[in-house]
């Protein structure tokens, strides 16, 4: 009972939180899964020995990695631990408080049962108070990374359109943007012309702009004076260039070279300096295509452009980045959380993420503001009406059905409100649009053009409730009395004051008036204080809704390097060893290029130690495609280049990722334990040392530890491990689906001893490798790019046989006269498909296996290159014997 009141005292776990805030600890037990699962290259071992680490460590420095701790605990590879520092005195210190100074067995005993009382009330209380701290913590910390996501968001919206050279700031640009997409051999470059106003006049391909070389007779190529043509043509003001490959890097250079060989031009501009006409050559810019790559592909894209393929609307997307980028973003709606801006943000919940971004989207919004008649007739611009303050998705669509309703164009803003007389519906309640008014522009183009009922305030960012105080600013600095503001007022309306200072172009005057006498005038007489209200009408006044945002943002070195190739300054760096595709073999160099696309070069001065000895060829010793392992030694990240070596010594020592942590927070000791265990593991399995490659790939682990290790892994990841058939055998396990694994034999002939790999690797008798990144590209890739194309098909089904044969039923019940086949995934056979088909209504359903090899599927003995041949012969087949040799007729393809 009274451990019962002691929990439940106010006081006491008020203490207790108070004292669990102030002194609070984490330490990290690893999990006997974590022990095998977290090895040194995992994103977990960071923290596996992490111990005594402070709250406020990550809340002040590293957020995510109090996040990472709480994933791994959810995954059961760590245990988090909340403790109190000094425990131990902690602990003691209540005893004091609670203990009595009697002496005698009676009070021993007393004594002894408080104690015992006490240590079980901390017990309970550790228990919900600790999870009170870890969801606590875990708040805070999501909240910082959504903060720094909401930041680096923010920094996208805040740039204005592309400035050209001699404009003012918020001018729109015409844009030619253009793309080679990956820029594979033969792929096409696909361009796309923007006006000012978004619409895109001209799209087209070229296939070939490199510049020739008038001294070595090479003429240019074969589109260059068709581009040349063009840009003359339609003088844009800037090239927009992007793709998802390195090679955008050599059209963006291409471009270049054209732009200063043929002399093409900017717009012109006049010179601040002597007033004088100049002209720049053409910009050319790489430009940030996260939303264009979405874009290109979505059913959003197909209804805007539906005659137009994928490449073009990718460049469209980037023309319009240039020209408005905040209604690119503002297009993508809650596809907006696919853009990486913190590579830790998918530890944060994809509502908490949504919310911070939709702050920063809705801050950007109410500085630039929205012109409803734009809005009304352009769904680029309704997409930001439902960030204006007081709107949201409802009340915007409801506010542009009733300017619909109203004749599709509003004169002012106080027609938004409604007008009885005038037969205007409202489009928004009083209190909406007391909210939403100065954040709506309507654009006033000219004094002689619009008519009467037109307000030049309205194309301000002044609230409707301060025009009396601009009409009056307007007036003074016309020096107007009474009688003529009310003449003006009388004859034009209103807003004539405004009209007529807009009018005789006297905006400047208003930088004569003192606001500051204005400001106490209206504190004294109406106790309203105005003075920062009063600054934004003189500024508003003489530039309506002025462009306040930042430049447009050219890309930075790091942030080519990351779009182009997919990688970023930790997952690509110095002193990695990388697998390397073999491009061209010189007698002193070697062309690489690396998974990334990142072009290498390994100079002879960095052969192995063997090939130089020997005095070999580079010809005689490795061949155009094939794969390798160098060690990167320079990253050239501008250039998108790279320097690397093969030497022995240097690949012994990769890079290895290092921790920073302080005194006493990492527990060194029971690390050097672990490894050691894990050595005797090892060492004591099957009785006989076990081996030890030198590969990425390559894990110590059985059958069981290599599902569990690929299990939150891709399609076609695998894993090299011992094999229990003995020393001349290697097993390669390789995910083929989800749940759905291959172990595949290898068998190692020419051995030079028992511990090194066989320099032949045969698997199943049948296909032989020289080294295991040929097997694995060779072999396992080659099988996964197939099972890929079997998922693919239009005739596979992603269920069971029982589902697929049901489908099956399914479909000939309703077209009796029918046959039909379909795919489906042989879950208990990795490697293996059913083709299951049903040869009319009555006839029985049957199916063949499908065996997934190197580069081909395999049907009852016959090898099919592709899905589309391996269809006909299975119609091939059937037709000659049926599904037991009979002939049932062909099922329908």
């Amino acid at each position: 009972m009274f451990i019962e009141e002691l929990c439940n005292s106010p006081r006491f776990r008020r203490f207790m939180r108070k004292t669990y805030f102030e002194k609070l600890v984490f330490d990290v037990k690893r999990t006997e899964k974590g022990v095998k699962v977290i090895d040194e290259e995992h994103p977990y071992y960071e923290f596996k020995y992490l111990r005594n680490w402070e709250a406020r460590n990550f809340l002040l420095d590293r957020p995510e990695l109090f996040l990472k701790m709480l994933k791994a605990e959810s995954e059961g590879l760590v245990e988090v631990i909340v403790r109190i520092q000094g425990e131990k005195q902690f602990r003691a210190d209540l005893h004091k408080a609670i203990l009595s100074d009697n002496f005698s067995e009676v009070a021993d005993a007393w004594n002894q049962l408080r104690k015992e009382i006490m240590d079980k009330s901390l017990a309970r209380l550790h228990t919900f108070i600790a999870r009170g701290v870890k969801d606590t913590i875990k708040n805070e910390c999501e909240n910082m990374l959504a903060a720094n996501c909401r930041k680096a968001y923010t920094d996208r919206l805040d740039q204005a359109p592309y400035r050209p050279t001699g404009m003012m700031l918020g001018t729109v640009p015409r844009v030619l943007a253009l793309s080679n997409g990956a820029g594979n051999r033969g792929d096409a470059i696909c361009w796309a012309y923007m006006e000012e106003n978004g619409r895109v006049q001209e799209n087209g391909k070229f296939t070939d702009l490199r510049l020739g070389n008038q001294e070595k007779f090479i003429p240019d190529g074969k589109d260059v004076a068709a581009f040349v043509e063009l840009v003359e043509r339609r003088k844009p003001d800037v090239l927009a260039v992007s793709g998802w490959s390195v090679e955008t890097r050599k059209l963006y250079k291409e471009l270049q070279d054209v732009i200063e060989a043929k002399k093409l031009m900017g717009a012109p501009y006049e010179d601040p300096e002597d007033d004088s006409e100049r002209q720049d050559p053409l910009d050319v810019f790489i430009v940030n295509d996260e939303c264009a790559r979405l874009y290109h592909t979505s059913k959003r894209a197909e209804s805007d452009h539906p005659g137009l393929p994928p490449l073009t609307r990718y460049a469209i997307a980037l023309a319009r980045y240039m020209q408005h980028p905040i209604r690119e973003y503002a297009a993508l709606g809650r596809d907006i959380s696919s853009i990486s801006f913190d590579p830790h943000q998918h530890l944060i919940p994809m509502d908490k993420l949504l919310k911070y971004l939709e702050t920063s989207m809705v801050d950007m919004v109410n500085l630039v503001g929205v012109d409803i008649n734009d809005a009304a007739h352009d769904s680029y611009t309704a997409n930001l009406l439902p960030y204006v303050c007081g709107l949201g998705p409802r009340k915007a669509a409801q506010m542009l059905k009733i300017i619909s309703q109203n004749g599709g164009e509003v004169i002012n803003r106080v027609d938004l409100a409604g007008d009885v007389e005038r037969q205007i519906k409202p489009a928004a309640s009083p209190v909406v649009w007391v909210n939403c008014a100065s954040f709506i522009m309507i654009t006033f183009a000219d004094v002689e053009q619009e008519g009467p009922e037109a307000d030049y305030l309205d194309n301000t960012r002044i609230h409707p409730e301060d025009y009396d105080l601009a009409r009056k600013i307007a007036a003074d600095a016309l020096e107007l009395d009474e009688e003529d503001v009310k003449a003006e007022v009388d004859e034009f309306g209103p807003s004539a004051v405004v009209r007529r200072l807009v009018k005789e172009d006297q905006q400047d005057k208003v930088n004569d008036l003192v606001l500051e006498q204005y400001a106490e005038q209206l504190e004294k007489q109406m106790s309203q204080r105005k003075r920062a209200t009063l600054e934004t009408i003189r500024a508003e006044l003489i530039s309506p809704y002025e462009e306040l945002r930042h430049n447009f943002q050219d890309l930075g070195t790091d942030q080519i390097f990351t779009m182009l190739t997919g990688e970023t300054g930790k997952s690509l760096v110095e002193g990695m060893v990388v697998p390397v595709s073999v491009r061209r073999t010189f007698p002193t160099y070697l062309d690489v290029r690396l998974d990334c696309g990142v072009e290498g070069g390994i100079g002879e001065n960095e052969y192995p130690e063997e090939v130089v000895r020997r005095q070999l060829q580079p010809r005689e010793v490795w061949s155009m495609g094939q794969t390798i392992q160098a060690k990167i030694t320079f990253l050239d990240r501008r250039k998108l280049t790279a320097q690397l070596t093969l030497r022995e010594n240097e690949m012994r020592n990769p890079y290895k990722r290092t921790y920073d942590h302080g005194l006493d927070e990492w527990d060194a000791e029971l690390e050097a334990r672990d490894k050691k265990e894990a050595r005797k593991v090892i060492d004591a399995s099957s009785g006989r040392a076990q081996r030890v490659i030198k590969h990425p790939l390559f894990r110590p682990f059985n059958s069981a530890q290599a599902v569990e290790f690929l299990g939150p892994q891709s399609r076609g990841d695998c894993v090299i491990r011992p094999s229990s058939k003995g020393p001349d055998h290697l097993a390669v396990t390789w995910k083929v689906h989800e749940g759905v694994f291959q172990h595949i034999d290898v068998l190692e002939l020419d051995k030079e001893n028992e511990f090194s790999v066989g320099r032949v690797l045969r698997v199943g008798g049948k296909w032989s490798y020289t080294d295991l990144d040929e097997l694995i590209v060779l072999h396992v890739k080659a099988m996964a790019k197939k099972v890929e194309e079997m998922m693919g098909d239009e005739r596979y089904q992603s269920g069971s046989r029982q589902q697929t044969e049901q489908w099956l039923t399914t479909y000939t019940e309703a077209n009796p006269k029918r046959s039909m086949y379909a795919f489906c995934l042989n879950a208990k056979y990795p490697g293996y498909f059913y083709l299951c088909f049903k040869a009319g209504q009555n006839a029985p359903l049957a199916n063949w296996p499908v065996k997934v090899i190197p580069n081909a599927f395999e049907l009852r003995g016959n090898k099919y290159p592709d899905m589309r041949a391996l269809k006909n012969g299975f119609k091939l087949l059937f037709s000659n014997q049926g599904p037991g040799g009979q002939h049932n007729g062909v099922p329908r393809r």
